[in-house]
């Protein structure tokens, strides 16, 4: 069995390398988007504590502000440069002339660079803007609720989402979804090199960003409003408006990706935008990479796409392996990857380490040589009589005495 699956597989590698430059692309592309989201779910659970959820919430808000927004701005800028388009006002003709629009106002963006790039700033832009908008919308019951339900509120919001694309034509072009202007059609050669370069220079620059950040006074005021808000609250410092800045900040940072997937694909459709993909697998990147890290979350980000991709190309060649279709092999290898790294690896493949601030010395804080996690010490000490409570009863005994 096993010979003839792989003679299958060296059989179909002539037609994959003449595919080999797509796949490629391909795969940065992908790999840009997920680690953008990944790294801001990091930047959101991994050093704040707040479970977000709600990831496909901010990407398809990034989707919906290309399709919404910047196609209609598009058909007015030309226009009013006297190019005749058919009706789209009205949610059928919007629908059922958008392909005619469509390549029409891609020959207008073929010979009109500034103008393909001004739209794909204002794009940027404006995703930018009304993915932190959204973050502050989740922010209000993020403050009220607890872990759980905040989970459940989230997941919630991410299928209304798909809800509204799904029943307003206008936005998304409905259940069948709409073709959208191609903002990089003056680029003479493949159009789909340049978006993934685009997207892998915004994932870099998203992980400079959220490292510095992180290790500044407020990336050390997160972790510590992660491990006890009650503490950070009683010195005085606002743990609702910080929570607030950091969905904020990073759901605005999510909708990036947003703007990039519906670029490079040139069709948006509200499906393509499922909770399972835009959550659930950057939830596993980030913990099979190691929550708190930004390097763990480049390692899990990498090894899952590519596992993704390889199930893709070779997949009719897999599926002899298996008595179920090939499609559900993505979901368990989800559940199931879930489930040992949470059992085996909890800490991820490069676990968090410790925060260190430049200019102490801990020599002269730490006096004994703690050999387990500085986070159990307390309660391993504790029950051994070498806590606080420990050193309580040795008084009082002696006191006694």
């Amino acid at each position: 069995m096993m010979a003839n699956i792989a003679l299958g597989i060296l059989n179909s590698l002539p037609t994959a390398i003449e595919g080999t430059n797509r796949l490629i692309v391909d795969i940065a592309m992908f790999f840009g988007l997920l680690v953008i989201v990944a790294m801001a779910l990091n930047f959101q659970y991994g050093n704040a504590g707040i479970p977000n959820m709600g990831c496909a919430v901010q990407v398809i808000i990034g989707a919906f502000t290309v399709s919404a927004l910047t196609t209609r701005l598009c058909f007015i800028i030309l226009e009013g440069a006297g190019v005749k388009l058919l009706p789209w006002a009205s949610d059928y003709d919007w629908v059922y002339d958008m392909t005619f629009n469509v390549a029409t106002t891609n020959g207008f963006l073929k010979n009109n660079a500034m103008l393909g790039i001004s739209l794909f700033l204002f794009s940027m832009a404006v995703a930018l803007v009304l993915g932190a908008i959204i973050g502050y919308l989740i922010s209000l019951p993020a403050v009220r609720l607890r872990a759980t339900y905040l989970m459940i509120v989230l997941i919630t919001m991410a299928d209304a989402s798909q809800i509204f694309g799904r029943n307003i034509p206008s936005i998304s072009g409905g259940t069948l979804g709409m073709f959208i202007p191609s903002l990089f059609k003056w680029y003479p050669g493949d159009s789909g090199v340049i978006c993934a370069v685009i997207t892998l220079l915004l994932g870099l620059i998203s992980f400079f960003i959220f490292r510095t950040m992180l290790n500044s006074p407020y990336g050390r005021l997160m972790r510590s409003i992660r491990e006890n808000e009650v503490t950070v609250g009683s010195v005085g410092k606002n743990v609702v408006g910080i929570r607030r800045n950091v969905l904020m900040f990073a759901s605005g940072v999510t909708a990036i990706a947003g703007v990039m997937n519906a670029v490079y694909t040139s069709f948006v459709i509200e499906a393509a935008y499922q909770r399972a993909y835009w959550t659930y697998w950057p939830w596993l990147m980030l913990i099979l990479g190691g929550p708190g890290n930004n390097a763990g979350t480049f390692l899990g980000c990498a090894l899952i796409v590519a596992l993704r991709r390889l199930i893709i190309v070779y997949k009719f060649t897999i599926q002899s392996l298996f008595f179920f279709p090939i499609s559900y092999l993505e979901d368990i290898i989800l559940g199931a990857l879930l489930c040992v790294i949470m059992i085996f690896r909890p800490n991820g493949l490069i676990p968090e380490k410790l925060l260190y601030i430049p200019g102490v010395n801990y020599s002269n804080i730490v006096q004994e040589d703690v050999k387990i996690d500085w986070r159990s010490a307390p309660k391993a000490r504790a029950g051994k009589g070498g806590g606080l409570l420990g050193g309580k009863k040795k008084e009082e005994s002696k006191e006694e005495k």
